[in-house]
């Protein structure tokens, strides 16, 4: 085993018998500590896949949630607006115009968060799956490059 330390003047000296033990055995330790190295990446790498796929499925049911809330409230407002007799029917009353016209927004407004709502999942989607393939693309070099260092 050797022993590293310094002199009086400041410099190293070891009492290592030579130094073919020395890089034989630190060729061994580079090539432990790489797979080691690469080993944790990969497992990094699976772990941030993993968490990709998660964060889409769990978008998607939030999508889900969103746009049976969203189909839930423009229901109730039509079912409000066809509670409401025709203005032909009735002559004309403003405080039903002004309600016929909320609605009528209200109902607009629904069906554009929903749109919005879509877009939104869509655009998530899309950068999750970017990263996710980026992520996988790095993961199958990296399985590789170990493949090849332990000759696998």
């Amino acid at each position: 085993m050797a022993r590293e330390g310094t002199n009086g003047n400041g410099q190293r000296d070891t009492d290592s018998g030579g130094t073919d033990e020395w890089v034989s055995g630190n060729a061994a330790g580079k090539k432990g500590s790489i797979t080691g190295i690469l080993d944790e990446r990969i497992q990094n790498l699976r772990e941030a896949i993993q968490e990709i796929d998660a964060a889409l499925a769990g978008r998607k049911e939030l999508n889900e949630e969103f746009i049976k809330q969203i189909d839930r409230e423009a229901a109730e407002v039509r079912g409000y607006l066809n509670l409401l007799q025709p203005p032909w029917k009735m002559g004309f009353h403003p405080d039903v115009e002004f309600m016929r016209i909320s609605l009528h927004k209200s109902l607009t407004s629904r069906a554009k968060d929903r749109r919005t709502e879509e877009l939104k999942y869509w655009e998530n989607g899309v950068n999750l799956a970017k990263e996710r393939r980026k992520f996988l693309d790095e993961y199958k070099a990296l399985l590789a490059t170990r493949r090849r260092l332990t000759g696998a």
